[in-house]
């Protein structure tokens, strides 16, 4: 499987891997334009923080190739859930799968009962590293209110 990534800020990166038993590997990191990913990719994955806007709308799903399916666990709002249901409908795209939705936390009941939507419950977060960020974010929000009092 070839990984194509796509970062407007980033042009290259070194993503170090860490494997269960101490070892990792490097891997070396050239980023495309948003609009080569979308013309080449068979699927689509988000991870993006929130965005003013839609990052895939009517206009990106029409650069897609035939097929492709859609993985948004980044940030409700990112996909243009109307377009993206449409393009379902007209087999542009084969699947999607969605952990946020733009209406969070009661979604259109069009994306939940749509037959070609695998919809998870926000569990984006529920990984060990994002639960550790979470707690010192709030440790450190917490130290800083006892501070100020």
């Amino acid at each position: 499987m070839k990984v194509i990534a796509s970062d407007k800020y980033i042009g290259e990166a070194v993503i170090r891997v860490d494997f269960y038993n101490g070892q990792f590997i490097n891997v070396d990191i050239v980023t495309e334009p948003l609009e080569d990913l979308l013309k080449h990719s068979d699927f689509i994955t988000l991870h993006i923080p929130a965005q003013n806007g839609y990052v895939i709308s009517k206009d990106e799903l029409n650069i897609m190739k035939a097929d492709v399916g859609i993985i948004n666990a980044a940030r409700g709002g990112i996909i243009d859930e109307v377009a993206l249901i449409e393009a379902l409908d007209e087999g542009k795209v084969l699947f999607a799968g969605l952990d946020v939705f733009e209406n969070e936390p009661t979604p259109e009941m069009k994306l939940l009962m749509h037959p070609k939507i695998s919809l998870t419950p926000h569990i984006g977060a529920a990984t060990h590293e994002a639960q550790d960020r979470i707690g010192t974010e709030l440790a450190e929000q917490i130290i800083s209110l006892l501070k100020n009092n």
